[in-house]
């Protein structure tokens, strides 16, 4: 399990931006101002049943239904990154960073009062997480959000209003669909298409793209919406890297740039995809931290 979560997790300097800036108060010369984006979320995006990036898929007949163009159909699942994966990741040199918890924050909702549908499944959807995470053994990542907990993933029905229109139209133009509205976004970037509704499906005819539409739809719904992601979810904030089967820098969701690598691997023969959300966080580091050699993690320390 350690080492099949460290090997999807990609620390490339670009989207790190590791920036150091002078002494953190007049009184502590010796710690310095660090900023820089953490990762904090793993996105698996899958058919649904046993399928997984963390392990051996199994897959079958639990795998979600399909139509001719099979990849438009996904399940999500976001893990919180913990601490020692990331440390793996880095050689063990994981204290010169922020660290996850640096990332944490409070998601304004954005869900609409009227939404009956959304209100129900978010009930079902949060106890269904709670009741998982207690079952994890001891230093198992978080399960932040599964699709397959949430009953409007596969229908969109908590969207069904004005806003799955409007995201339809303005999408289409390259002026509108740059205009971003923290937690009140209407599209996935500027070339990813209509945000809502946040569901399973996608008319995306490239699979890797599908893939990364899902895993923003379900950043988004679970931010502000559900409740459960911890992290900043806004589009215009955090960066969207994935890490398999191909690996890019990160960048925002559906931007230009993003969708350019992507596209430049081949589509998962297995249908599953990995990403990582990144968010920026600031903290103070010792010099010693900044500059030295760190001592690795372990789980449960």
């Amino acid at each position: 399990m350690n080492a099949s979560l460290a090997t999807l997790l990609v620390i490339d300097p670009l989207t790190l931006s590791y920036m150091v800036y002078g002494p953190c108060c007049y009184l502590c010369p010796d710690h310095l101002i660090v900023s820089h984006y953490q990762p904090v979320a793993l996105c698996e995006v899958i058919k649904g049943g046993g399928d997984t990036a963390l392990g051996q898929p199994i897959g079958g007949p639990l795998s979600v239904g399909t139509d001719n163009n099979d990849y438009t159909s996904m399940h999500v699942r976001l893990w919180e990154l913990p601490d020692w994966a990331i440390d793996i990741a880095m050689a063990f040199q994981s204290c010169k960073l922020c660290g996850v918890n640096a990332g944490k924050t409070i998601n304004i909702p954005t869900s609409n009062p009227l939404d009956l549908c959304g209100a129900a499944a978010n009930a079902l959807t949060g106890n269904a997480l709670k009741a998982f995470n207690s079952a994890l053994p001891a230093c198992f990542p978080k399960l932040i959000y599964d699709t397959e907990f949430d009953p409007t993933w596969n229908t969109g029905c908590r969207d069904l209003s004005v806003a799955a229109m409007l995201g339809a139209v303005a999408c289409s133009n390259p002026l509108t669909s740059s205009v971003s509205v923290w937690g009140a976004e209407l599209c996935v970037g500027t070339n990813w298409g209509p945000l809502y509704p946040r569901q399973m499906a996608s008319h995306n005819d490239n699979a890797a793209i599908a893939a990364g539409i899902a895993a923003y739809r379900a950043i988004h719904v679970s931010g502000f919406a559900v409740g459960s992601f911890p992290f900043n979810a806004a589009i215009s904030v955090g960066k969207l890297q994935q890490t398999s089967p191909g690996i890019t820098v990160g960048f925002g969701a559906g931007s230009l740039l993003l969708d350019t690598q992507m596209r430049l691997y081949p589509v998962s023969l297995e249908e599953i995809y990995t990403f990582v959300w990144w968010v920026p966080v600031v903290c103070c580091k010792s010099i010693d931290e900044i500059m030295g050699f760190c001592e690795p993690q372990m789980c449960g320390v």
